[in-house]
């Protein structure tokens, strides 16, 4: 958020990083946010406004997000006191790679347990936590062998 308040600077629109801060609360601060102070001090017309001229993915103040790596997430979760666990571990490419290095980084876990995956991705899960020494845990919508995931 920061780079896109110092773009819309050199646009000539002077919006202030704590007042931003104050609208997104305790929520993740974005684009929305910057749209309502920019519409608070008047530089615009409507929310929609704000991003159609300055900060829709093409626009003029427009900064994509920091993505952190996933070694990067792990080591984050571990320095706020956290277990880090990968979550859907079947959606990346070689999960045994990506398992290989993120536990190198600290992970603690990996989802085994997902109403969507079928006894034998369970089982391959279960067999990949064991080989790494990790927990095989389930996920927060995950409710039993017998359960849908709805």
């Amino acid at each position: 958020a920061q780079g896109m308040i110092a773009k819309l600077r050199a646009l000539g629109i002077h919006i202030e990083w704590q007042r931003v801060q104050e609208i997104a609360g305790s929520s993740s601060m974005g684009r929305p946010h910057i749209a309502q102070a920019m519409l608070e001090k008047g530089y615009i017309a409507s929310i929609k406004e704000a991003f159609t001229k300055y900060i829709s993915r093409d626009g003029p103040a427009y900064v994509d997000r920091e993505k952190m790596t996933p070694v990067e997430a792990v080591e984050l979760i571990l320095k706020a006191n956290g277990l880090p666990v990968l979550a859907h571990p079947l959606t990346v490419s070689d999960p045994e790679i990506m398992v290989s290095q993120l536990k190198a980084a600290g992970l603690v876990g990996i989802e085994a347990y997902y109403g969507g995956y079928t006894a034998d991705e369970r089982n391959r899960l279960i067999n990949l936590a064991e080989r790494y020494s990790l927990i095989a845990s389930g996920g927060s919508d995950y409710h039993g062998l017998d359960a849908s995931t709805d």
